[in-house]
């Protein structure tokens, strides 16, 4: 069973892979998911794909121990006059080595 404090850590740390940018990090300049220069493109099938595919590697190289499901973009408006306000974005991940059930973490970009 795994404790509490992993899964915590854990997710933390896949938040700040989404949220960092390259060039962000001191003396890993690749770090990252690298996905605010898609902010404004991401809902676009092109823009999703590209996004997911930072993900993927981001994954792949800094926390492979996690295992990837869904991704889903999301755009919320703002009640007064119905325009984008936040893009965000929402993952459904496991991560098998703890036998976690399956996460959501979601990312205001």
């Amino acid at each position: 069973m795994p404790s509490g404090g992993n899964v915590i850590i854990i997710t933390d740390n896949f938040k700040n892979l989404l949220l960092t940018n390259n060039g962000e990090r001191l003396f890993d300049y690749n770090f990252g998911a690298n996905l605010k220069e898609l902010t404004f493109e991401l809902c676009t099938e092109a823009a999703d794909e590209e996004a997911t595919r930072r993900i993927q590697q981001a994954v792949s190289r800094y926390m492979p121990y996690v295992v990837l499901n869904t991704f889903e973009p999301i755009n919320m408006t703002s009640e007064e006059d119905h325009s984008i306000s936040k893009i965000a974005i929402r993952i459904n991940y496991t991560v098998p080595s703890i036998s976690t059930k399956q996460k959501v973490v979601e990312v205001i970009l």
